[in-house]
């Protein structure tokens, strides 16, 4: 009896061993390549969905600009469907840290006094130092259909791939 049950013991730990390396090698394999197919995948993605917005910004009259400056210029003239702006993203070590936002007046077309925004936590923030005011940025990124997330977003993307 005591043979009987220490053969099974025996057995029953020898196919759990062996069942466990077969399915560590195999798993392992198929993890190092489910996460270079899925890093590949989200950035082939990433890169898609920039790509869209990019087209979709041009359709809403949006030109952009890279600088040698370190600067990225968002810019709509005046036209029938749109209002004009000028979005200026200053980089500073490859990172947005300030947005400046430039508009004109409706009747009398002179450009006004510029905004200064800061870059906080992933999302445009109203300065402590100089004029801001989130009303007109909330406006201007209405108007154009994205978030302040997605604008940081897509110029980083940008920044990063026109080097």
């Amino acid at each position: 009896m005591k043979k009987l049950a220490l053969s099974l013991l025996v057995f029953g730990v020898f196919l759990g061993i062996s069942g466990c390396g077969s399915n560590a090698n195999e798993g392992g394999k198929i993890s190092s390549n489910s996460v270079e197919e899925s890093t590949t995948d989200s950035s082939d993605k990433e890169d898609k969905k920039m790509e869209a917005m990019e087209e979709d910004l041009k359709e809403k009259g949006v030109s952009v600009r890279l600088a040698h400056t370190g600067y990225m210029y968002f810019n709509r003239e005046k036209s029938v469907d749109y209002d004009y702006f000028e979005m200026i993203f200053k980089f500073s070590k490859s990172k947005v840290f300030q947005v400046t936002l430039g508009l004109k007046g409706n009747i009398d077309g002179k450009k006004k006094d510029d905004l200064y925004y800061e870059v906080n936590q992933g999302r445009i923030v109203e300065s402590s130092i100089y004029d801001s005011n989130i009303n007109s940025l909330a406006e201007v990124l209405e108007s154009i259909g994205y978030s302040d997330k997605e604008m940081l977003e897509f110029a980083q993307w940008y920044y990063d791939n026109s080097k």
